[in-house]
């Protein structure tokens, strides 16, 4: 059972009840990436300029960029339900602004590591391989917990 077949069955719950789950559950995919990306980050700029066209750099700042602006996002959630208890609950509407925020960096982790991966195949290193499809993974696993408790419209598969 994939891990938004796990958690869709949720979305039956409140708003409320919904963000504070997909909170739990978003803590292991964002741990990984967060390993993922610094593991890429350590790699030496020049080994990877070759690779990458020059533009290593540049994708990891991405990368951090991306990754620090969702974990702004993911901590919010819990001052989002606390300021929804105050004004009579949290709406689905309010619910789904707050999915669009996320994915909004989640897609940029999501887009650069296919590129990164795409840049210079076949030609890159398997420990970089490794590393974007650890990236691409938790970044899918994250997406998963995000559909599943926030999308309004079953997704197959």
């Amino acid at each position: 059972m994939s891990l938004y077949q796990r958690l869709r069955p949720l979305y039956q719950r409140s708003p409320e009840e919904r963000l504070q789950i997909m909170q739990t559950e978003l803590a292991a995919p964002l741990d990984a990436l967060h390993r993922a990306v610094d593991e890429l980050s350590r790699l030496s700029a020049d080994q990877m300029a070759a690779l990458m066209g020059g533009r290593f750099e540049e994708l990891i700042e991405i990368l951090r960029d991306s990754m620090a602006r969702l974990d702004a996002l993911a901590a919010e959630g819990v001052d989002r339900c606390e300021r929804a208890r105050a004004v009579g609950g949290l709406s689905d509407h309010e619910l789904r602004v707050y999915r669009h925020d996320l994915l909004t960096p989640l897609n940029n982790v999501r887009g650069v590591a296919r590129l990164m991966h795409r840049i210079s195949d076949p030609g890159l290193p398997a420990d970089v391989v490794r590393m974007t499809g650890d990236i691409n993974n938790a970044s899918r696993d994250a997406l998963d917990v995000i559909d599943a408790l926030t999308a309004s419209q079953e997704r197959n598969g």
